[in-house]
């Protein structure tokens, strides 16, 4: 069945106006809150590494974070959705710090409340007395080198959410290892924080010994381990298993 012309004209005006609806709903409204500032963005930045270079005990291994736009995308859509819970689990990819409000906040004073966990936290053991620990132990996680945010209001409430890529907070894991700053980076840092993130990542924690047996010019310990046998002078994160 075919439409008339001027009947398809009008669909695809229709279409069209739908898309532009989309867009401007899903835009951040939140007055002095919304990332699409280079200001926010760099004010957002500044407050993590300020927090990730004076860690205690000191990290030999810390990245230092870099604003991205992609993560500040998925950030800024999941928050326009209102749920007031965190996202879909993203396989390894970013990780995730929510924050919500009765009136507007600060990216200073979010990020200053997610790290106030510190009180809690116990280097490398964990919570000291039950309460919470897992925003503090994603805002200095280690590997966590990009990190990107958005705002939105949702009625009466003011729902903030970075996103970091790459996740952090593993079970038993150590946000960090401790040691003189940039002990692990000798050649890439930046005021104690080091500038040399792996984009890869092993798939099996036993890659290690897969190298000391195959070697990298083996083709599945390549496939296995890309980060080991990749990033020989780089920041590996946490490998998957």
């Amino acid at each position: 069945l075919s439409l008339p012309k001027h009947s398809r004209i009008l669909i695809t005006m229709l279409l069209l106006l739908s898309i532009t609806l989309f867009h401007m709903c899903t835009a951040c409204k939140v007055v002095n809150m919304c990332t699409n500032e280079t200001a926010t963005q760099q004010e957002i930045v500044d407050q993590h590494n300020n927090f990730r270079r004076v860690v205690k005990p000191s990290a030999s291994n810390m990245l230092k974070m870099t604003w991205s736009q992609t993560v500040a995308d998925s950030a800024q859509q999941w928050v326009n959705q209102c749920q007031l819970t965190h996202g879909p689990v993203s396989s390894y990819q970013c990780g995730e710090n929510l924050f919500l409000a009765s009136k507007p906040y600060s990216w200073t004073e979010v990020i200053t409340a997610w790290h106030s966990e510190v009180q809690n936290y116990h280097f490398p053991t964990g919570s000291t007395n039950g309460r919470p620990i897992g925003h503090y132990t994603q805002v200095v996680w280690y590997s966590s080198y990009q990190v990107g945010c958005g705002a939105a209001q949702c009625g009466n409430l003011y729902f903030y959410g970075c996103q970091y890529f790459r996740a952090g907070n593993f079970k038993g894991i150590a946000p960090y290892t401790a040691g003189e700053p940039c002990a692990k980076c000798p050649n890439s840092c930046e005021d104690n924080l080091c500038t040399n993130p792996c984009p890869y990542i092993n798939k099996y924690i036993n890659c290690p010994a897969l190298k000391r047996q195959g070697g990298c010019g083996n083709y599945f310990v390549r496939t296995w381990c890309p980060a080991l046998c990749e990033c020989t002078d780089k920041i590996i994160p946490i490998s998957r298993k």
